[in-house]
């Protein structure tokens, strides 16, 4: 097989709607590695069609890895449209890990019914920067070895259901960065990366069999982003990870506002990785077939040119091919997914509930059953952007519904991170009357105010509110 044939087979691609796209098709039979599925390719009102979609894929391709973020919480593709019924990791930071490994099962379960194979989860990420625009309530928490604990139950969780594999991300960590990398480029410090490292390293120790990596610059590790560094993902294969290193998404600005998409992904696959993710084309509005092109051809100029060896390219290719064939493998073995299999595995939200009302002030809590207007502090610039779903603020509205404007009650302001935007919303509250915080980010969460600790606006967290409005508390 010529090299150049070998491109495809290290491409992570996505594409627009809830059917196959004939590029995608015509792409496949030539060898292409994935697809990643987006929001945008389920049909909420298609129970099954995700499930028939990967199924189409797999019969043009059988050994093709289907992925998709489905991390619970504030970043979910299967409930995209009204957000996640699976609680968060910040939420899951609170209680044992023992819980975690139990959602985790749950999150491959639903995965496996849907055909997906490859999760983008869960997020190691040490969240210890209250300021942190991108992460947040996507990560266990602030304590490495707290989030070691939850990260090595997910991934146990997630593989216990046969045919599904766990991708832990962003490595070496993005917890500690006030610049979200779809936007711009963060720098830790070495030592940071350092500190963040203890879930990564639990992780591989697991045998996790993918890392994504995060866009960040270690500058004590070079200039470029670790994506692109072949410095950087020398210290992960030096850490012991012999699995498949994904890269985030390549349009996002970090890199490709400094190298292109195609550039980046080229840049990349030298430098070590093994599967370049190509992005959301719904999101940024693109063209996905001539986004891949692009791709595309960038590769293969730079198998031409020496940039990417071929030794290089065979070896990312052998790793990601070994992984599709692994996946396979186990889910042939599994057979149909059924309801008894889906039924196996649940969730309990009574702890979690109890964790979050000890967690939060009580006059706060209180003061939901007097919520007389809702004000959305995140004005749109907000951590749970992946899913667009903002189930916490429409039930908040919905138990002010019907209060008259002269007797609005109490103000509550959706907040999830002290930004100064955020902040300056919440004064502008505070000099208008009483009100209190609902913070659906990372926990504590950092604000001074009286605060109701939900961790997701997620329909798992409406569902507490719901609750606890309904207990009277």
């Amino acid at each position: 097989m010529d090299v150049r044939e070998l491109v495809p087979g290290v491409l992570l691609p996505g594409f627009a709607g809830p059917s196959l796209p004939d590029w995608v098709r015509d792409e496949l039979r030539r060898g292409l590695g994935g697809v990643c599925l987006f929001a945008g390719n389920v049909d909420p009102a298609d129970p099954d069609g995700t499930a028939r979609l990967a199924a189409g894929i797999r019969a043009v391709r059988p050994e093709t890895l289907i992925a998709a973020d489905e991390e619970g919480g504030v970043v979910t593709r299967l409930e995209g449209r009204d957000g996640s019924t699976l609680p968060s990791p910040a939420q899951l930071g609170l209680i044992s890990p023992d819980v975690a490994e139990r959602v985790g099962a749950v999150l491959g379960e639903r995965v496996r019914r849907a055909g997906i194979d490859l999760v983008l989860a869960p997020s190691a990420d040490v969240n210890d920067n209250p300021a942190n625009p991108v992460i947040g309530a996507r990560s266990f928490g602030a304590d490495p070895d707290e989030v070691a604990a939850r990260v090595v139950a997910t991934v146990r969780g997630i593989r216990s259901r046969r045919g599904v594999a766990p991708c832990v991300k962003h490595w070496p960590g993005h917890g500690d960065t006030d610049v979200d990398s779809h936007r711009g480029v963060p720098t830790v410090p070495a030592a940071t990366a350092a500190r963040h490292a203890a879930p990564f390293a639990a992780a591989i120790r697991e045998g996790v069999p993918a890392i994504m990596t995060a866009h960040i610059v270690v500058p004590e590790w070079g200039a470029e982003p670790v994506t692109v560094n072949p410095d950087a993902i020398a210290l992960l294969r030096a850490d012991g990870f012999d699995g498949v290193v994904v890269t985030d998404a390549v349009d996002m600005a970090a890199i490709a506002g400094s190298y292109g998409i195609g550039g980046g992904a080229a840049r990349a696959l030298a430098a070590g990785v093994d599967l370049v993710c190509l992005g959301n084309p719904e999101l940024s509005g693109v063209d996905a077939a001539a986004q891949y092109a692009e791709v595309v051809g960038a590769v293969v100029a730079a198998v031409d040119d020496g940039r990417l060896s071929p030794e290089r390219l065979r070896e990312a290719h052998g790793r990601v091919a070994r992984l599709a064939a692994a996946t396979a493998g186990e889910r042939a073995g599994t057979g149909t997914p059924t309801s008894d299999a889906a039924s196996a595995v649940a969730v309990d939200p009574a702890a979690i509930a109890e964790a979050l009302a000890a967690a939060s002030d009580p006059h706060a809590l209180e003061a939901l059953r007097r919520i007389g207007r809702v004000v959305d502090a995140r004005a749109g610039a907000t951590q749970a952007a992946a899913t667009r779903a903002v189930p916490v603020v429409e039930t908040l509205r919905a138990l002010a519904d019907g209060r008259p404007e002269a007797d609005a009650g109490i103000t509550a302001v959706v907040a999830d991170r002290p930004s100064p935007a955020q902040r300056e919303m919440l004064d502008q509250a505070r000099a208008a009357g009483e009100c209190v915080v609902v913070n659906v980010g990372a926990l504590p969460g950092g604000f001074d105010a009286a605060v109701v600790q939900l961790g997701a606006d997620s329909q798992f967290s409406a569902a507490i509110v719901r609750a606890w409005a309904g207990e009277g508390r």
